[in-house]
């Protein structure tokens, strides 16, 4: 038998590499940015019955982006831009007077704001964003203060309305971004999600919000979280499959829990996965899934633990689902320290995705073989200065998924 050429054996040829798209523009990308321009556009118009009309009909017909992105949301989140930037910039200051001005102002340019359904909503949307900046700061007394008191605004613009009766997804997710301010929260947050899910279950960020205040750091414990992931996905059946147990584990697994992982049904998950994927097969729902399971949850496990599992289930995303990287995703997958421009973002991104690539197709690498991702599947190819190690050399590409097992290595 030949022995096979190593990369090191030939100086003179570029080393083995994975070689994939990349788009830094996807799809999703454009259409949030189209849509967030749409509302900045109408508000500086002071297009405000335009705008309103906007919100009630994308929230009435549950619009969304390719990836799941809710439209009204966007439309909201262009609407306050202008708005927002001062009033994060002086929370960048640690000024909560600029901060609640800056909102206020904008309050005050909408005539009757407070009887519109969902002009309240876009700003009561906007205070919820303002909290959750000062939440990230250092936790002293002024930043506390601070974001209760846009709690309290955004609550005081939404109380008038309930959700049900106007058949508001936005309006229901207010209504559980503010369950801080109830006095028992872990008696409404399970009802209030459920609520918010009935009126839009196709939403997958619905889904992994209700998981996250399931967290014993929210208003849950590790138990119950699994027992609504488990009825949530019931719920949800016909249109997530499986996928609902995961999403609602999704964020909740991500910051590093042991009592999660200990936890979670690691078979369900994976199977979630799945039909996750199965029922949205598209390269923003395959980039998100493949950042998850190879960069946040990345790192040591043990052999067989439910970290593993999951977190192998990189293998077949990327082999089966994953035909470009978006880096925006990738990038988010992890936190980054310090403050980065869209485009260190991006480069972080490609290169998290590269890496895990590279990882993954270790073994492939060192035998000199090239890994090129195409839109009909993975394709293997010998290095120049390398014989074929396998005859015919066409036969260097991973098989169908339906003639391999999923946690098996394709080729060895």
């Amino acid at each position: 038998m030949k022995t096979p050429v190593r990369p090191e054996d030939c100086p003179g040829s570029p080393p083995p590499r994975v070689e994939i798209p990349v788009r830094d523009t996807p799809p999703e990308a454009v259409q949030c940015g189209r849509l967030r321009a749409q509302g900045r556009h109408l508000a500086r118009q002071e297009a405000w019955e335009v705008l309103a009309r906007g919100l009630r009909e994308a929230d009435a017909a549950r619009d969304a982006t390719s990836g799941g992105t809710p439209v009204a949301r966007l439309l909201a989140e262009g609407a306050c831009s202008d708005a927002m930037e001062s009033a994060l910039a002086a929370v960048g200051r640690d000024d909560p007077t600029a901060a609640r001005a800056s909102l206020f102002v904008l309050r005050d340019a909408i005539d009757g704001a407070e009887h519109e359904p969902w002009l309240a909503a876009m700003l009561a949307q906007a205070h919820l964003a303002v909290a959750k900046a000062w939440a990230a700061r250092a936790g002293g007394l002024l930043h506390r203060d601070a974001r209760a008191q846009h709690l309290e605004a955004a609550q005081r613009l939404i109380a008038p309305f309930d959700p049900l009766e106007h058949d508001s997804p936005l309006l229901a997710s207010l209504r559980c971004g503010l369950l801080d301010l109830d006095p028992y929260p872990q008696q409404r947050v399970v009802d209030d999600y459920e609520d918010l899910i009935d009126l839009n279950p196709a939403c997958p960020d619905h889904l992994r919000a209700l998981g996250r205040d399931l967290t014993p750091q929210r208003f849950g414990d590790w138990e119950r979280l699994d027992r609504e992931a488990r009825r949530t996905a019931g719920h949800t059946a016909d249109i997530w499959g499986l996928g609902g147990y995961a999403w609602v584990w999704f964020d909740a697994l991500a910051n590093d829990a042991p009592g999660g992982f200990a936890q979670v049904d690691a078979e369900l998950f994976a199977e979630g996965l799945h039909d996750i994927l199965h029922r949205r097969p598209d390269q923003h729902m395959a980039n998100l899934l493949a950042a998850y399971c190879g960069l946040t949850l990345s790192g040591a496990a043990v052999p067989g633990s439910a970290r593993a599992r999951i977190a192998g289930c990189f293998g077949w995303i990327a082999q089966d689902h994953l035909r470009e990287v978006h880096p925006e995703l990738w990038a988010g997958a992890r936190p980054v320290r310090g403050t980065t421009d869209g485009g260190e973002r991006l480069r972080l991104g490609q290169a998290r995705a590269l890496s895990a690539l590279a990882e993954h197709f270790a073994h492939q690498l060192a035998r000199g073989r090239q890994v090129r991702f195409a839109e009909t599947g993975i394709v293997l190819s010998p290095s120049p200065c390398a014989a074929c190690t396998l005859a015919p050399c066409s036969a260097l590409a991973y098989p169908r998924r339906d003639q391999r097992d999923e946690d098996a290595p394709c080729l060895t």
